[in-house]
């Protein structure tokens, strides 16, 4: 998924950033909602619960972090203020509708509206031209549109069984070892999860292209308090349940990450070493928090 989405920009020239945020985020973001959506199916809503929120915690603090720490870099605050400001609304927007401890359906089909709202802006951004030194590249070592697409549904149909077995397995995971499913979901399969986000991380710290990481992060968070939440909530019998620990611990200790990782990239229009160590470190804690308070 992350290959045909790297191709995707070779063919367009779309910036780090707004391929990032697009495509690649989208590509990156499947595994997640593939696992939300089958552990509804198997009405364990924990685990769907825990895979969303864990997920996004896990790309904020330990991909985001991971990336900021090893490569500090200068940051466009035009190229991410739009972005992130939607990021922080629609984090707003969750935690508002879980104060009944409930997502409804109706709420689930306004987190879908702003899903679609972000492709549109995104989609109207491409269209304003792409950066002098991103132009797409035609020639004979671009990859196909009919090679892209049909790597997409080849990756698709693989990411289904991936995502059966990791809820399978995640859930005999809590049995054996008496572990809750909603940490198993916060933790084991949300950083599962997150591995797609993490090897675009890496990769970026490889070959040192500054945004891509910032982008696909900012954009697989939007898309699972969007997509992700929406989907679920609308397809749960009654709306999707949302524990107390999840709304007073975990979606709040998401916002504060949020804030961490891109308040500052948006004041000094740079990241510093300092707040991927500190996303690390808070990260630690809270899986430390998780396995021993073990909130269900």
């Amino acid at each position: 998924m992350v290959n045909a989405a790297l191709d995707v920009k070779r063919r367009t020239g779309m910036s780090h950033i707004l391929i990032g945020a697009t495509f690649i985020s989208i590509a990156t973001a499947l595994p997640e909602v593939f696992v939300s959506v089958i552990a509804v199916f198997n009405n364990n809503h924990s685990i769907a619960v825990g895979n969303s929120i864990g997920a996004m915690i896990a790309n904020t603090a330990l991909v985001l972090g991971l990336y900021v720490a090893f490569m500090p870099s200068a940051i466009s605050r035009k190229q991410v203020l739009a972005k992130s400001l939607f990021l922080i609304g629609s984090l707003v927007a969750v935690w508002i509708f879980a104060l009944n401890f409930r997502i409804s359906w109706v709420e689930g089909l306004i987190l879908l509206f702003g899903f679609a709202w972000f492709m549109w802006m995104n989609t109207k951004e491409a269209k304003k031209g792409n950066d002098s030194d991103e132009q797409a590249i035609e020639d004979e070592k671009a990859v196909s549109w009919k090679k892209i697409i049909l790597t997409f549904i080849g990756a698709q149909a693989l990411l289904v069984v991936g995502a059966t077995l990791l809820v399978r397995y995640g859930e005999q995971i809590a049995h054996v070892f008496n572990i809750s499913e909603a940490v198993i979901g916060f933790t084991i399969i949300a950083v599962g999860t997150s591995l797609p986000e993490l090897v675009t991380a890496i990769q970026s710290i490889r070959k040192k292209s500054g945004g891509l990481a910032l982008g696909n992060v900012i954009g697989s968070n939007i898309i699972n308090a969007t997509l992700l939440l929406g989907v679920t909530s609308m397809i749960s019998s009654g709306g999707l349940p949302i524990s107390r620990a999840t709304l007073f611990v975990s979606i709040p200790v998401l916002f504060g990450l949020t804030l961490v990782a891109i308040v500052p990239m948006l004041v000094k229009q740079r990241a510093y070493k300092w707040q991927g160590i500190t996303l690390l470190l808070l990260y630690l804690a809270y899986i430390l928090y998780l396995v021993i308070v073990q909130p269900l």
